[in-house]
């Protein structure tokens, strides 16, 4: 054979025995590689599935982890969750296991048990499924009913910080945002979370607002907001200096954050000025729906009589029906929708708030309201107007020259100068716009 086609061999026999080498060599790697791969395996299958769920610090997930890993039996649960409300029990907020630990701690630890069972342990920690996952448990116990929550509102309410102390057995905390309850009152847990979920992110759309705007510098919008829900008064209060609100009226939680940023009346000079800033802000410019949807209630209850028999119980009574009454009928003819919270209109529900008080009350002065409170100083220029006529006048100011220059005649104090009138003149062309 030639040396030349011996060489040629040499080379190829060269070249295979390197690739058998180097294929042993990865076979090698290969090996450890798998076993490698082996170990790892091992090691997620031995690692705990439930440890974020530990780490959530959400009550209900702790109930029914402990009661999964104890083997403890699931209760029968359908009793608890049959009959009309009962689905609310599934919410399992952590403030639901403090007003009803009976009925939340087996719900808590059939869910619980449900959810994994079904989908996984990573399925308890997905909040945008859960409303999903609590109905497909109401199906799977033959339960004819539906878990009502949206699955925003589930999220968010899942985001509270719940504590109790001696004097408030439910506070309930949203970033800086703090709401104080003493009880429920006649009422449940449930019928509050719209009025929490609401209230809490519409004054959160409110400081985005006000903190966009170029006279942002008027407002404290950093600082805590503390809620306390009262049930024996008439009024609702801020303490400005703490930023502490006491609330009769659920519906007033914007209107008294504004008075809390910074927009007071202590002085008792221009009530209607402060107080319907406060109402523009906190009402007129729509970040809480219930307020539009507690208006639509009311108007359209005392229409369709449904207050007649209340307005039977005294005159008070009877002349807020009445009020009411023509409210609506003033509000719709001037085309006003009551199909929903999205539709309401501020403008026509607030003129046709003040045209109603103009004519059935006459002046019921802002310097009436807080004497009754005994703050009797009120006898300085632009104090008149109520608090309905004063949203009027504010969102009337707002229309003609523009929010800004209502704000710096706030700031200035001086009313003239900012809106290019006096307030007697400012007063009768609104008057004048009523009745147009």
């Amino acid at each position: 054979m030639p040396k030349k086609q011996l060489a040629v061999i040499f080379l190829l026999c060269a070249v295979l025995l390197a690739a058998c080498a180097e294929g042993t060599a990865d076979d090698s790697t290969a090996v450890e590689s798998t076993a490698d791969n082996t170990a790892e395996i091992s090691s997620k299958t031995d690692s705990d599935p439930f440890e974020k769920i530990r780490d959530s610090g959400e009550v209900w997930l702790s109930y029914g982890l402990a009661a999964y890993e104890e083997g403890k039996p699931v209760e029968d649960v359908i009793t608890i969750l049959s009959g009309n409300m009962a689905a609310s029990k599934l919410t399992l907020y952590d403030h639901m296991f403090v007003y009803d630990a009976e009925s939340s701690i087996p719900v808590a630890e059939a869910l619980f048990k449900f959810i994994y069972e079904n989908y996984g342990a990573d399925a308890l920690l997905d909040i945008d499924k859960r409303v999903e996952y609590k109905n497909a448990f109401l199906d799977s116990l033959g339960i004819d009913a539906e878990y009502y929550q949206q699955p925003e509102v589930e999220a968010f309410l899942t985001s509270m910080d719940f504590d109790s102390d001696e004097n408030y057995k439910y506070i309930i905390t949203f970033d800086n945002v703090s709401f104080y309850f003493e009880d429920f009152s006649d009422g449940v847990p449930a019928q509050y979370h719209g009025f929490l979920y609401y209230s809490a992110t519409g004054l959160f759309e409110m400081i985005d607002y006000i903190s966009s705007q170029p006279w942002r510098d008027l407002f404290n919008t950093d600082r805590q907001f503390n809620y306390y829900i009262i049930y024996d008064s008439s009024i609702s209060v801020t303490r400005y200096a703490t930023g502490d609100i006491y609330l009769s009226s659920l519906g007033s939680v914007l209107h008294e954050a504004v008075h809390a940023m910074g927009i007071t009346n202590e002085n008792n000079d221009n009530l209607w000025l402060s107080e319907g800033i406060c109402d523009y802000l906190g009402t007129h410019l729509g970040f809480n729906e219930l307020i539009a949807s507690q208006y639509i209630q009311n108007l359209t209850m005392a229409a369709q009589g449904y207050l007649d028999e209340a307005a039977k119980a005294d005159e008070a009574s009877a002349k807020y029906v009445a009020f009411f009454k023509k409210v609506y009928n003033d509000y719709t003819e001037h085309g006003g929708s009551m199909e929903s919270a999205y539709e309401f209109d501020y403008d026509i529900y607030s003129d046709a708030n003040a045209r109603a008080g103009l004519e059935l009350d006459g002046y019921n002065t802002l310097g009436d309201t807080y004497e009754a409170i005994n703050r009797t100083e009120c006898d300085k220029v632009g104090s008149e107007l109520s608090y309905e006529q004063a949203a009027s006048l504010i969102n009337y100011l707002a229309d003609t020259y523009g929010f800004d220059k209502v704000i710096d005649a706030y700031r200035t104090k001086d009313i003239t100068v900012s809106l290019g009138k006096p307030y007697d003149e400012l007063k009768a062309d609104w008057l004048e716009y009523l009745n147009d």
